[in-house]
């Protein structure tokens, strides 16, 4: 057993040296770079180092950053990344599973409209990771299969990296079915994955899930081994999620087999690990098993003791709630501000972009009513002029529409029945002075189209006269 943990804890060591170095060097490649989109790339292969492959965590600065830059690019794909690591951040970091299903969600239309076959397996495997967490194992493996139907090309740089979370959430599924052989092959198969890829977070799952499944097989022995490399690899997660998912599990299978000296002692660590972290839902769940332990033990002191620090830890919980509950709306509140900068910067530019149009559609009617106008030997029907007239007349309310607006949104404050009577009173303007126009321009016409018919008639006389001279020679 020695040598196993010795192995373990060597292969862990020189693999974490490796994925230092490599962070480091992806640190300075960001502090050098002024490419957004460079920024944007580098700063998720660092997330997914320290989220995934190191048993890190999300944190808030990184997501505000990353959607920062997807709407300032406006770029779709980079949109479906930036909310997938929001979503991860309620889900792992805050523990808000209904926030993070509305990002997940938010993020699936704009990875499938990217054709981004990574980012959409990932939402997917995502997806069910929070319905395992609300207990609700079929909407999970649903959400697993939808991501096993979208995985990239095996080709692909990612494939293993996605493939780890498919297997992890079957290995999950069948552990919580009592699927014992099916929950087998797919930890097997994530562990041989995870090593493909060196990922520590997915080998120690592949660890503990392994040891679960031989738990619920009854072979104490073998589900021993895969604990004990479990715990060789503890202090280098630092997930507290995943610890925490790895203490729940390790330390129920130590009082079931009555080694109650080794429960005390993971206990110790998980309640230390809360200290550290100052958080409560490790130190209630590591008080709780304090409390077995000593109460097996029959040290009545601190079994109370910890008793007692389990109902002001529950107090404490209650209370932490709220106080998450209002730190994720402020957050919430931040992505919100942030998100409708990015649609009204949108919409200022397609109202640019539409006043545009009309000025062009408003100058080619405008070089074709003069054209009828100035040409000299084509004779026009008033009824065009009319209908050209009322084109015109819907294109200038159109522009004034479209110019206007931002104006008329602030003095009305949005009112929609204010914002109709302001359009209707610069209807009432613009109708009478259309008629004027349409009266003078349609009075012109009409004296240009008999100039044009007398200048036709005087040339046929002539025509004729020259015609009789000719005759008569």
């Amino acid at each position: 057993m020695r040598k196993i943990v010795f192995v373990v804890l060597l292969f862990i060591k020189i693999t974490g040296f490796a994925q230092s170095n490599y962070v480091d060097s992806l640190k300075l490649r960001l502090s050098a770079t002024t490419n957004p989109l460079d920024s944007f790339s580098i700063i998720v292969k660092i997330s997914e180092f320290n989220f995934v492959l190191g048993g890190g965590e999300a944190d808030e600065s990184t997501t505000i950053r990353l959607l920062s830059i997807a709407h300032k690019l406006k770029n779709d794909s980079l949109l479906a990344i930036s909310y997938n690591w929001i979503g991860s951040y309620f889900a792992f970091t805050k523990g808000d599973n209904t926030a993070a299903l509305e990002y997940y969600f938010k993020a699936l239309p704009l990875a499938v409209k990217a054709k981004d076959k990574r980012r959409i397996s990932s939402l997917y495997f995502d997806i069910s990771l929070v319905y395992f967490t609300l207990e609700n194992k079929e909407e999970a493996v649903n959400n697993l299969r939808m991501g096993n139907e979208n995985l990239p090309d095996a080709s692909s740089p990612m494939y293993l990296f996605m493939l780890m979370q498919y297997q992890r959430g079957m290995s999950q599924y069948y552990i919580l079915s009592r699927q014992n052989d099916s929950a087998l092959y797919y930890t097997q198969q994530l562990s041989a994955t995870s090593l493909k890829l060196k990922s520590l977070s997915f080998q120690y799952g592949a660890l503990y899930l392994s040891g679960q499944v031989y738990m619920q097989m009854d072979d104490k022995d073998m589900a021993e081994v895969y604990f004990k490399k479990a715990v060789a690899m503890t202090p280098l997660i630092e997930s507290s999620a995943g610890r925490l998912s790895f203490y729940e599990i390790y330390i129920p299978f130590l009082f079931d087999n009555g080694n109650i000296h080794e429960a005390r002692i993971q206990a110790t660590e998980l309640m230390e690990l809360g200290l550290r972290d100052n958080n409560n839902n490790i130190k209630l769940s590591a008080a709780g098993f304090l409390r077995q332990a000593f109460d097996s033990l029959h040290r009545i002191d601190s079994a109370y003791y910890y008793a007692k620090m389990k109902d002001v830890l529950s107090d404490s919980v209650f209370n932490q709630h709220n106080q998450n509950a209002i730190s994720a709306l402020a957050f919430k509140e931040q992505l919100r501000i942030m998100e409708d900068a990015a649609r009204k910067a949108e919409e200022e530019r397609q109202r640019k972009e539409n006043i545009q149009y009309v000025l062009i559609a408003l100058g080619i009617l405008t070089l074709l009513i003069l054209y009828l106008f100035l040409s000299r030997s084509f004779i026009t029907n008033t009824k065009l002029i009319e209908f050209f007239g009322v084109i015109a007349l819907l294109i200038i309310f159109e522009f004034l529409n479209l110019l206007l607006h931002p104006f008329l949104e602030r003095i009305t404050q949005n009112s929609p029945i204010l914002m109709l009577l302001a359009l209707v009173c610069i209807a009432a303007l613009l109708v009478p002075m259309h008629h004027k126009v349409e009266k003078w321009a349609t009075a012109k016409l009409v004296e240009k189209n008999k100039k044009i018919r007398l200048a036709a008639a005087k040339k046929t006389i002539q025509q004729l006269g020259t015609n009789e001279d000719d005759k008569s020679d």
